[in-house]
């Protein structure tokens, strides 16, 4: 979905809506649960909810305000799999430790790893495609005036960076699969 001043501000909350409802479903069966342990609770969250909230993130202009939102979403769900309430976090400022104590990646790293994923899977495209095509194109015409300030090829470098490779080189690193991984 895209919003009128061309953010992916939309499609995120609503992916956060659509995990929100899943978290909801899942609480008292796997999280709230004393069964479960916390790594089999994790494993549900990473399965579930975590691929609901991300999804179509491949495209997504990571902006500062989508890489606040996200976040949150994300430690919520980190310390209801360890079971700390905001008042232990606030208390007692556990905030990190709910994601070190059950292995979670942030949820930056998540997005940008399927950003990349993307990425390398156009690059192995032919220069036929429409995908390769729009991603390897130069528009030399100057921009609007009201363009979209951060742009999907800002988001892409931002992940190259990210990862430490190089922008010039990136797409001979994407045509080796096992080297690209």
């Amino acid at each position: 979905m895209a919003s009128s001043d061309w953010t992916d501000v939309i499609d995120a909350d609503a992916r956060t809506r659509a995990a929100t409802k899943a978290s909801g479903s899942l609480s008292r069966l796997v999280f709230r649960s004393d069964g479960a342990s916390p790594a089999a609770k994790r494993k549900a969250y990473v399965a579930i909810m975590l691929v609901i909230l991300i999804y179509g993130s491949e495209g997504w202009c990571l902006t500062a305000e989508l890489r606040g939102s996200l976040p949150s979403f994300h430690y919520q769900c980190a310390r209801a799999i360890c079971r700390i309430s905001m008042w232990h976090t606030r208390e007692y400022g556990t905030s990190m430790v709910s994601m070190l104590k059950v292995k979670l990646r942030s949820i930056e790293t998540h997005v940008r790893r399927r950003q990349l994923q993307w990425a390398g899977y156009v690059a192995l495209m032919p220069h036929s495609r429409l995908p390769r095509m729009f991603l390897t194109s130069w528009c030399g015409y100057p921009r609007p005036q009201r363009r979209p300030g951060f742009t999907y090829g800002k988001s892409l470098a931002a992940a190259l960076y990210y990862a430490g490779i190089k922008q010039g080189g990136w797409m001979e690193i994407a045509q080796g699969r096992v080297q690209w991984k």
